[in-house]
């Protein structure tokens, strides 16, 4: 039995670079976990799950720029509100960091999402998370 309706899953069409493989996810969000979210994969044996944030609770003033193409690539219309989530990862020494780089997009309404993969060094890769 699935128990996710086609109206809760995010398609990735071109898949996540490194899980292209896994194509659709569900956001996971409770108000115990706040402000993060978990990204689940639904596809395959072992789906990847990552934990995400939103970039701008990390770094104020994160600009959030999409080309038109990316835009196409989302069903997105210019304007249109679009859900940002950037990756958690935990590094050996067990902080946590944040890839502002290569942020998550979902566009709501069509529930297609892109990861934006960008050679800004603006932004860190691992940018580190640290408690409020």
């Amino acid at each position: 039995m699935n128990p996710h309706t086609p109206d809760s899953v995010v398609s990735f069409p071109e898949g996540l670079p490194g899980f292209e493989t896994c194509r659709r996810f569900i956001l996971v969000r409770s108000t115990a976990s706040a402000p993060f979210t978990v990204l689940q994969g639904i596809d395959g044996q072992k789906p990847p799950a990552f934990v995400a944030i939103d970039p701008q609770l990390v770094q104020q003033g994160y600009a959030k720029v999409l080309e038109s193409l990316d835009l196409t690539r989302l069903e997105a219309r210019d304007g249109e509100p679009l859900l940002w989530l950037s990756l958690v990862s935990t590094q050996d020494d067990g902080q946590a960091t944040v890839n502002l780089r290569a942020p998550i997009v979902i566009n709501p309404r069509s529930m297609r999402g892109i990861q934006l993969v960008s050679s800004d060094a603006a932004y860190a890769l691992d940018h580190p998370l640290l408690a409020a």
